[in-house]
């Protein structure tokens, strides 16, 4: 399933020239409506919709895939309208008789707490006051996108609510890097100024893809055009949420770069106890809205060979990627180890060998996938060693 609000949908048509141009192996029948709101033309989300579809489409092939839009309110689409619909959405979906076994979140925008502390901060400049700043960002096309922190724990309390139903749910990283939604803000004003100028000084992480019921899938590309040459995006998201404490499944891979790695910025610009962000990357065309329904589209065929095996759905996929990165290194993910995601500003989280901010754990490799994650023989063959 990929679910968005507002103009969110795909185009039939457009798909079957998806299909007919660059990916023939798609199955155009396999791909429905979830609701009576099939998306409209001309929106950026209706672009969204049908990006989000031919990836998940073309990454599980045959898989049965529903896109979702619950809410076509344009009040959604770009402003804090955007919370509420997510909320209803992951509230309601895990009271479904029926769910699906795979989720896919590209949309999101800067977290509630980010946006508090960036007004904050630029305000303290006394430049700016609070309500210059708050309005400004409402005027910003998918920016600050959710009314509070209180509103935020809701939705990670249905991500994790789907968790226990056993959907994957997995989300874009964002496309900003560490500071920004999506850039700088443009323009020569007095506000877009300070703004920029705080937005360098402090890691300002986005949401939903930090949650911890999330896997948060970053942005890669290839060097000089060379599949062989991967390297993180340099608007890849990336980094440590204000609001949610890091699972304890993290905390070897996340404690090992922190120790080990030169180059981060400043102690006080980020929050190094908590949730760290992506768990993996994917090749991202100008936005990581192409990496999380690619991967989800490779997960929905892992789980599809796990149910013909006799086996259950994976569910929440964070603790089975750091004990798969960790126990079988190289082999599920190709470790991406060149990247910052500082883009325009002077401090970022470099990439480096093993788990990092930048990428993740890597970009996923299909037979280490398939023998990790599509069967449970080797991490029962390792919880055999363990118990010994």
């Amino acid at each position: 399933m990929v679910w968005g609000p507002g103009t969110f949908g795909y185009s039939p048509l457009g798909l079957q020239a998806f299909r007919a141009t660059q990916c023939p192996g798609i199955n155009p029948s396999k791909v429905r409506f979830d609701t009576d709101h099939h998306g409209r033309f001309g929106g950026d989300n209706f672009m969204e919709g049908n990006l989000d579809t031919h990836m998940i489409s073309a990454f599980g092939m045959n898989v049965s895939t529903l896109v979702s839009n619950t809410n076509a309110s344009l009040s959604t689409e770009e402003g804090d309208g955007f919370g509420l619909a997510l909320l209803d959405f992951v509230t309601g979906l895990a009271n479904r008789a029926v769910v699906p076994h795979v989720l896919s979140l590209s949309l999101g925008s800067l977290s509630a707490y980010s946006c508090d502390l960036l007004c904050a901060e630029a305000a303290k400049t006394r430049k700016v006051s609070r309500g210059e700043c708050e309005a400004y960002l409402q005027s910003q096309r998918q920016v600050c996108m959710f009314k509070s922190e209180a509103q935020v724990a809701r939705i990670n309390h249905g991500l994790m609510a789907l968790g226990l139903r056993g959907v994957s749910v997995l989300g874009s990283s964002g496309d900003g890097g560490s500071h920004w939604s999506f850039g700088p803000f443009r323009g020569a004003g007095r506000v877009p100024s300070v703004l920029n100028e705080v937005g360098c000084a402090f890691s300002f992480p986005i949401f939903p893809s930090p949650s911890p019921y999330m896997a948060s899938v970053g942005g890669t590309v290839w060097e000089a055009g060379d599949p062989r040459r991967p390297v993180a995006w340099e608007g890849s998201g990336g980094g440590f949420s204000w609001q949610f404490g890091r699972p304890e499944h993290q905390e070897a891979a996340v404690a090992a770069y922190l120790s080990r790695t030169a180059g981060l910025p400043p102690a006080a610009s980020f929050n190094a106890s908590n949730r760290a962000y992506p768990d993996m990357s994917a090749v991202a065309v100008e936005g990581t809205s192409e990496s999380a329904p690619t991967v989800a589209g490779i997960f929905s065929l892992l789980i599809d060979a796990r149910l013909n095996a006799g086996l259950p759905p994976l569910g929440p996929l964070g603790p089975r990627i750091y004990e798969v990165a960790r126990a079988f290194p190289g082999e599920a993910f190709d470790d991406v180890a060149t990247g910052n995601t500082k883009t325009s500003c002077a401090t970022g989280f470099p990439a480096t060998k093993g788990w990092d901010p930048a990428t993740g754990w890597g970009r996923p490799r299909w037979p280490g996938l398939l023998e990790h994650f599509g069967s449970d023989e080797s991490i029962r063959g390792r919880a055999a060693v363990r118990s010994r």
